[in-house]
């Protein structure tokens, strides 16, 4: 028998990392720049940016909130 048929297919889970919901906010935060969203889509769209910033910040630690805080600097901008 080799390994491979003593192996266990045991489902492989979805993992997210804070560093992840960032890049979310920074696309969503370039594509509100770019034109993207519609004027009807906008306050979802800022809602959802809003509520993703909140939850990085409430899990980052100080040191570490900085990317989040840059996204919606450039945003009020």
């Amino acid at each position: 028998m080799s390994k491979e048929d003593t192996k266990t297919d045991a489902p492989v889970t979805a993992q997210i990392q804070i560093a992840d919901i960032v890049m979310a906010c920074n696309i969503i935060d370039l594509a509100t720049q770019r034109g993207a969203f519609k004027a009807a889509e906008a306050q979802q769209v800022g809602t959802c940016f809003e509520k993703l910033v909140a939850f990085v910040k409430a899990n980052t630690p100080e040191e570490e909130a900085k990317p989040e805080d840059e996204a919606e600097a450039s945003k009020e901008k």
